[in-house]
C-alpha cells in the first residue's frame, strides 16, 4: 500500500512487533493497517517523527510514485 513506509521498515530492520511497539498497538493491528493503509493521523505523525520523513514521502501510494517516475 505504502512502498516508502515498507521500505523504511525494511531499511531499519523493523518487524511488525517493533512497529507495534512504536505505535503502541498490537502486532495484528499493525499487520491490518499495513494491508489496508488505514492509519490514524496520530499514528502517521508518530511514524513520520520516528523515520524522520515527511508525510508526503512516507505515505505516498504506489500510483503517486509511479506518476513521478513517468
Amino acid at each position: 500500500m505504502y512502498p516508502n513506509l515498507l521500505g523504511q521498515k525494511a531499511y531499519h530492520h523493523l518487524s511488525n512487533d517493533d512497529m507495534a511497539g512504536i505505535l503502541n498497538i498490537s502486532r495484528t493491528a499493525v499487520e491490518s493497517k499495513l494491508k489496508s493503509g488505514r492509519f490514524t493521523p496520530q499514528e502517521c505523525k508518530i511514524l513520520c517523527r520516528y523515520f524522520g520523513k515527511p508525510f508526503a514521502y512516507l505515505f505516498a501510494t504506489d500510483d503517486e510514485i509511479s506518476s513521478l517516475e513517468s
